[in-house]
């Protein structure tokens, strides 16, 4: 992907390279200035609203019209939240808190626009009315007094209806959602005044502009001291190239209480609303990703007692009509040999499939369900009571295939010898020995048939009892922090599995391999070294996983008199649902273990 399309490289990375050089310098200046920062400013929309995010500035060819309805279809730039939008989700800023237990109550951030044409006269903060301002105050409601490093907070003003986004105080650090959203007419959370208006519609009390004409915000707190100076273009901070209406901006480096407004801040033709910021480093041409594990880690290891049992490592996004890296099947798109370790160069890369790994020892996962979803259609995978699933060990590797292995796809293989170095088990979905049964919104579904995609596909797995066991993780879940998913990719886990996977980790867009049943490889970058996933930290002391009680054969949650019956009703079959001890018959030990757990 190109993240600076259209930039002149060779002059941005002196430029960038000369304001490197400059930081140990003007930190120290910065830092008589402001206190050391408690929250940051990490991105901001400057799309216009009838312009799309990375389009052309004027007509070319295959673009006669870049702005308006028309105009969507120019450039496939977008927003990790939003999208591809006109407008790219309206006004809004992103900011990040970088110290623990921060309380940010009555802090203010304010903006500029000097070339800006559209102010009232009115003085918010700035001691000009005749520039464009604004400032955005944050109540004393408790939210904001005791905020945790690492913590996404996004202002917006359009409601969701509109194509922004309504207040969301969500908050789950263990399930990857560090992200809280406010809407700026939310009086409650935060105050939002401007002296700006819309010539478009004058009676509307236009309260957040973020613009392109030099816009850029500072952010003071309670007692009137300036926690950071003022960053964005137009500030002597400011070392990228001009911002148009068709591009955010963004910080590129790990936030942290070290980030000032000399810190590399660049204008850009992607965003990522409510996650870390990701760029294509112009030193060394590296995707590159902000980390925020230093702030994370040390708040998740206080509140996040139980590690995730089951992780999502990989799924298949490849079109059926087209190849891993596009291209045809003598070459991908790039001119090298895109493959998966397993199907080689295949057209469709395998179909429909999705890979996980065990990460709790002895997963039970009788009757739980794996619920899908993209942007079009929606569907659910029932797994068996089959004994297979009663006791399945940690670093065990599942994949679900929805192709047969004559149509491309692979049928079941329950061989497993991890002494061996076979660690892989595969499922068919029409394996109704394994699988109850799917179900799909599409059209002439068949069970047995589901779906994986590029259209913001995302997976979660829920329990016999239908209690969510694992949120939804993928390219759709609001917390995925990747690159855009493309019909020629795959997307994968590009880090070790170590029971803290999550939403929020290092998922990734892959055009150059795949890896279907064996751990994920990537490239290192700088560098072309090839890195394998390690499962050796598994299993993780600790880590347990509450599995149903097997005596509850009904999955009610409670055994009672319902799994008795059930259990007498069995009496003598091999139904695995009733057979509780696996031994193949359903017998006085069945009957005893319900008796065992009568009430639990």
């Amino acid at each position: 992907m190109l993240y600076h399309a259209g930039r002149s490289v060779g002059v941005f990375s002196c430029r960038k390279a000369l304001c490197a050089a400059l930081i140990g310098c003007v930190g120290l200046v910065a830092a008589n200035d402001a206190i050391a920062a408690d929250l940051i400013l990490n991105e901001w929309n400057c799309v216009g609203s009838q312009k799309w995010l990375g389009n052309p500035g004027s007509a070319v060819a295959g673009c006669p019209q870049p702005d308006g309805p028309n105009g969507e279809s120019c450039s496939n730039n977008d927003d990790v939240f939003f999208g591809r939008r006109l407008g790219n989700g309206g006004d809004w800023v992103e900011l990040v808190v970088v110290k623990d237990h921060a309380d940010i109550r009555g802090w203010r951030v304010q903006w500029i626009e000097p070339g800006g044409g559209d102010a009232d006269g009115t003085d918010v903060w700035y001691g000009n009315g005749a520039t464009p301002q604004g400032q955005i105050v944050f109540t004393n409601a408790a939210v904001w007094s005791d905020l945790r490093a690492g913590t996404i907070i996004t202002v917006v003003e359009l409601s969701t209806a509109l194509g922004g986004l309504d207040t969301d105080l969500s908050f789950d650090p263990c399930a990857g959602d560090w992200w809280i959203n406010v809407n700026c007419f939310d009086a409650a959370l935060v105050t939002c005044t401007a002296n700006v208006f819309d010539t478009a519609n004058p009676s509307y009390n236009d309260p957040m502009d973020v613009g392109n004409d030099n816009w850029a915000a500072r952010i003071v707190n309670a007692t009137g001291q300036e926690v950071i100076g003022m960053v964005g273009e137009g500030q002597p901070s400011w070392s990228a190239t001009g911002v148009n209406s068709r591009e955010a901006c963004r910080l590129e480096a790990d936030p942290s209480q070290s980030v000032t407004p000399y810190s590399v801040y660049d204008d850009a033709d992607n965003s990522s609303c409510g996650q870390p910021n990701s760029w294509s480093d112009v030193v060394t041409q590296c995707k590159t990703y902000q980390n925020f594990s230093a702030l994370r880690n040390p708040v998740v290891a206080e509140l996040c007692a139980n590690c995730r049992p089951f992780a999502l490592n990989e799924y298949n996004a490849v079109a059926a009509t087209g190849f891993l890296g596009g291209g045809t099947q003598a070459v991908d798109a790039a001119g090298g040999q895109a493959a998966d370790s397993f199907f080689g160069r295949q057209l469709g890369n395998g179909g429909n499939w999705m890979e996980f790994v065990v990460v709790a020892d002895h997963l039970d996962l009788r009757g739980c369900t794996l619920r899908w979803r993209d942007t079009t259609a929606s569907g659910v995978v029932t797994l068996s009571s089959a004994p297979f699933w009663r006791d399945l060990p940690s670093g065990m590797i599942v994949t679900l295939t929805e192709s047969t292995t004559t149509e491309g796809g692979l049928n079941t293989d329950l061989s497993f010898n991890p002494t061996g170095g076979d660690r892989w088990v595969n499922i068919n979905a029409f394996d109704t020995a394994l699988v109850s049964g799917t179900t799909s919104t599409k059209p002439k579904h068949i069970s047995g048939q589901f779906s994986t995609s590029n259209d913001r596909w995302a997976v979660s797995l829920w329990n016999a009892s239908g209690q969510q066991v694992i949120e939804w993780q993928g390219e759709g879940s609001p917390n995925f922090r990747g690159g855009s998913v493309g019909s020629e990719d795959v997307c994968r886990l590009r880090e070790n599995v170590t029971g803290r996977n999550n939403a929020a980790s290092y998922y990734d867009d892959s055009t150059a391999s795949s890896t279907f049943g064996s751990p994920n490889t990537w490239t290192a970058c700088p560098g072309t070294s090839t890195l394998v996933q390690s499962f050796a930290g598994l299993p993780v002391a600790g880590c347990a996983f509450t599995a149903p009680n097997p005596a509850d054969v009904n999955g009610d949650g409670q055994v009672n008199g319902a799994d008795l019956t059930a259990v007498q009703s069995a009496w003598g079959t091999n139904d695995p649902a009733a057979d509780i001890d696996g031994n193949g018959s359903v017998d006085a030990i069945d009957l005893s273990a319900v008796l065992a757990s009568w009430g639990s």
